[in-house]
């Protein structure tokens, strides 16, 4: 990299981290009480941006020396190895639990594990910087071949680049008679379970009407984006396409109308999510050789049943949802909670441990369209828009351009009804 591209590359880059950074500390006007109760906690952005973005960028300018130290089989091979450490790490944390718990003869001394679980992370941290290239520039070449991506002089823009790191919590808020959405406060990682409880029962004290939740998001939009380092290669490559996609999206009006919440936020990650698994498909098969072969998107009404003697977790969040949302829209708030509990405590019985369910865990997770705990049309609406788009781009174009509620309904009803397989396991070709 000349020093003329890598200053054009700085430059754009500050700019870049710097709009999203304002976007995301300007989501929402929070009261002060809120302020006050959430700020010991509360993640400072910009001093992450300042600290984050310049280690990158001193990678980035010794990216050069690692594509002549490495050929791609080597490049690939540290992919490999970095997600192998990861399973190893989880084998020795879960072998860790056992010894401090006592649980079962033979067990290792504590200390030994430590050891053990000390040098994995060192290896994994030696080659993270490298790991994170080369994932990048798979997802680069595929936005680039499929026409996503725009080059502004010698860079690709918005470029793609994000970070292993435990992602941030996020304080949600909802009134405590409707599913909605409130102002959100980003909180640091390290944040115990305690705290976090304290801090909710402090702000549900402020107020009979709000409920709230802390919940750690799987991925931030940050610049470079934050992307839990415990997943999977393939759930890797779509969560940091879909925190590329937001970085895509601020440069279009669907993308600044984020901040807006209810519609367009569930538009914008609902966007996000369709179009992160194509390019994590296409991602996955470019560093593996092997192709990814998806189920074709069904509504809920036509996929197949789980058996009904088994408790599935889709079908009871969906199920524990239509019934939460009818018995707030009779007033019967007491009620709704105490269904809630008692649902929460199915679920647990069940294996599936939430440690919490109120209206501001709903609102969290409707936002996301596909998840069963949503209320709304939108991700149908998104996939007929998907189906009649020549491409994943025309796609994107399309849609980016909503900028007001009411556009993705007329935008799904140009395109059509949504052509489906006649049968599950018929593929869409």
């Amino acid at each position: 990299m000349t020093a003329v591209r890598r200053n054009t590359s700085t430059v754009l880059l500050t700019a870049l981290a710097v709009l999203l950074v304002l976007t995301a500390t300007g989501r929402g006007d929070a009261p002060s009480e809120l302020r006050r109760l959430a700020g010991p906690y509360a993640q400072d952005l910009v001093r992450w941006e300042l600290t984050h973005a310049l280690d990158k960028w001193v990678h980035l300018a010794s990216v050069g020396l690692l594509r002549r130290s490495k050929d791609e089989d080597g490049r690939r091979a540290d992919v490999a190895e970095f997600f192998a450490l990861g399973d190893e790490l989880r084998g020795v944390d879960a072998e860790l639990e056992r010894a401090l718990a006592g649980a079962g003869a033979g067990l290792r001394a504590p200390a030994a594990i430590v050891a053990d679980a000390g040098a994995l992370a060192a290896r994994r941290a030696e080659i993270q910087a490298a790991v994170e290239e080369t994932l990048e520039a798979a997802i680069t070449d595929v936005v680039d071949e499929l026409g996503i991506i725009r080059r502004v002089g010698p860079v690709r823009w918005p470029p793609v680049d994000f970070t292993f790191e435990r992602p941030a919590l996020v304080l949600v808020r909802s009134p405590r008679d409707l599913v909605q959405r409130l102002d959100d406060v980003l909180l640091e990682p390290g944040v115990s379970l305690l705290d976090q409880i304290g801090l909710e029962e402090g702000v549900e004290a402020t107020s009979d009407e709000i409920s709230a939740i802390v919940v750690r998001l799987g991925g931030l939009a940050t610049y470079p984006a934050q992307v839990k380092p415990t997943a999977s290669l393939h759930t890797t490559l779509e969560v940091a396409s879909h925190e590329w996609l937001h970085h895509w999206l601020f440069f279009r009006p669907l993308g600044r109308r984020y901040a807006a919440g209810g519609e367009l936020q569930s538009i914008n990650e609902t966007v996000a999510n369709i179009a992160a698994e194509e390019i994590g498909d296409l991602a996955l098969e470019r560093l593996t050789g092997e192709a990814f072969e998806r189920e074709p998107w069904r509504p809920r009404e036509r996929r197949a049943e789980p058996p009904a003697d088994a408790f599935d977790f889709d079908r009871e969040m969906r199920v524990t949802r239509l019934r939460l949302d009818e018995l707030l829209a009779d007033g019967r708030v007491a009620e709704a909670e105490a269904y809630l509990e008692e649902r929460r405590l199915a679920f647990v019985a069940n294996g599936h441990q939430l440690r919490k369910l109120n209206t501001a865990w709903f609102a969290f997770h409707g936002t996301y369209a596909g998840s069963p705990a949503a209320a709304s049309p939108i991700e149908a609406q998104l996939r007929a828009v998907r189906a009649d788009a020549a491409g994943l781009a025309a796609f994107l174009e399309r849609v980016s351009a909503i900028a007001e509620v009411g556009e993705l309904e007329a935008m799904a009803r140009a395109a059509g009804p949504l052509a489906l397989p006649a049968r599950l396991g018929e593929r869409v070709r």
